[in-house]
């Protein structure tokens, strides 16, 4: 039976006139016990994922340094990679590679200029990932490959709801991606990317795509300058899907790439399962399968498996 919206007022009243009687509760309880159970009982609509996120990172705007978590944060101590490329480093070969190595990536975002009392503005971000031969002691374990990946762009705060899905935000930025090396090590490119951002009070859901900009062929495979990995699109992917959710303390997230080539259909996918172990901290297994598992392993389809933990996204 559903009860009008005035009787469900009332019986919360009743809960929080038994509570003050029979144990103490300040005004900040009561109001957030009224806010809890309103939202249980359907009284009022819960705040989609990303508006929450914004709102916290709206706080932290009024510190000029502040630093916020841009993509996933995350150290997997030990993973397994089925088919590694040994060129990322010069004293790894095909013969000594070791497919067990550590892998992490470190996130984050800087606002540059926000707009007054909002998350809306230019941002610069940084991610960095590295794959470590962290059990390969025949080299002295060294880091195999290591991208960096900095980016500025836009953020347009969007007020639009659909089906129950917030549409959040959209980004539009450049961004460049490279390994740090050079000659035949090199991996770099640049791009313009568009990305969505959507959710609701469970879910959180992106759409990211991005137009390379070109370079020019090399003269010879050590020219410095000119194309460092000719058709990466048709290997690593023009378009990424992205979707998170929580189910019974569970966190599920799942990345697809794809390169939208229906004769030569090539991408990856990779999942995550995390477990909290304290509010900021979760354990975390995660699985990739497909190209682009690093910029050296671009046209490498891979396989990995890795455990370990990573800060807490939603």
């Amino acid at each position: 039976m559903i009860l009008p919206l005035s009787l469900k007022r009332l019986a919360l009243g009743l809960v929080l006139l038994t509570t003050s009687v029979f144990g103490y509760c300040d005004d900040n309880e009561q109001q957030n016990e009224v806010a809890t159970q309103e939202q249980q009982s359907g009284l009022i609509a819960r705040p989609s994922l990303f508006k929450k996120r914004f709102e916290a990172d709206k706080h932290l705007l009024n510190n000029a340094f502040a630093i916020t978590q841009y993509k996933r944060n995350y150290f997997l101590p030990f993973t397994y990679v089925d088919n590694p490329n040994a060129l990322g480093n010069a004293g790894l070969t095909e013969n000594n590679v070791d497919n067990k190595e550590a892998k992490f990536q470190i996130s984050v975002k800087l606002p540059l200029y926000t707009q007054p009392d909002s998350v809306e503005g230019v941002y610069f971000g940084f991610t960095l990932t590295s794959f470590w031969q962290l059990y390969n002691s025949e080299v002295s374990k060294p880091f195999r490959e290591t991208n960096y990946e900095p980016e500025i762009f836009y953020q347009w705060n969007t007020d639009i709801k659909l089906l129950g899905i917030d549409f959040n935000a959209l980004q539009l930025g450049f961004n460049h991606m490279s390994n740090g090396q050079s000659e035949l090590r090199s991996r770099s490119w640049n791009r313009i990317m568009l990305t969505s951002l959507f959710s609701d009070a469970d879910d959180i859901y992106y759409l990211r795509t991005w137009y390379r900009i070109p370079e020019d062929e090399k003269t010879s495979p050590e020219d410095p300058s000119g194309d460092d990995n000719p058709r990466i699109n048709h290997y690593y992917g023009r378009i990424e899907l992205g979707y998170g959710t929580r189910i019974k303390g569970f966190g599920l997230f799942a990345r697809l790439r794809n390169n939208l080539e229906f004769d030569n259909n090539r991408g990856s996918l990779e999942l995550s399962v995390s477990y909290p172990v304290s509010p900021r901290y979760e354990v975390v297994l995660q699985y990739f399968n497909g190209y682009g598992d690093s910029l050296i392993d671009y046209d490498r389809r891979q396989n990995r498996i890795g455990l370990g933990f990573q800060l807490a996204a939603f």
